[in-house]
């Protein structure tokens, strides 16, 4: 079974998120965002571990009440593939992180997958 996180829990990745929660073959590791609002809401209600893609992130879920389980590099620890389901241009940043941590990565974004 492989673990696969989603950052980005907005349009896509809510979508992406529950068609991997829907696998057999697969586990959702986790859901990352900066978002603390009704959106990421949806994945606390699905019980999705919920990590945080900044610290000011991080403290603001915190402070609405949604516990966060760590932040993203924790995330892509626990996971064997990433779906980043960003706006284009912070995929693009991401793309550096994934490199760096050796993690299988899909771009969902319209980026050049180099």
């Amino acid at each position: 079974m492989k673990n696969v996180a989603v950052i980005g829990y907005g349009v896509i990745g809510k979508r992406v998120a529950d068609a991997i929660n829907l696998q057999n073959d697969m586990k959702l590791s986790g859901v990352c965002d900066i978002i603390s609002d009704w959106r990421i809401q949806n994945a606390v209600r699905k019980n999705y571990n919920i990590y945080a893609a900044t610290q000011d992130a991080a403290d603001n879920m915190k402070s609405e009440g949604i516990s966060v389980k760590g932040n993203m590099q924790e995330l892509l620890k626990k996971s064997d593939l990433v779906v980043d389901c960003t706006p284009k241009k912070i995929a693009a940043q991401n793309v550096a992180i994934y490199k760096e941590q050796n993690i299988k990565f899909i771009l969902h974004g319209g980026e050049k997958h180099e």
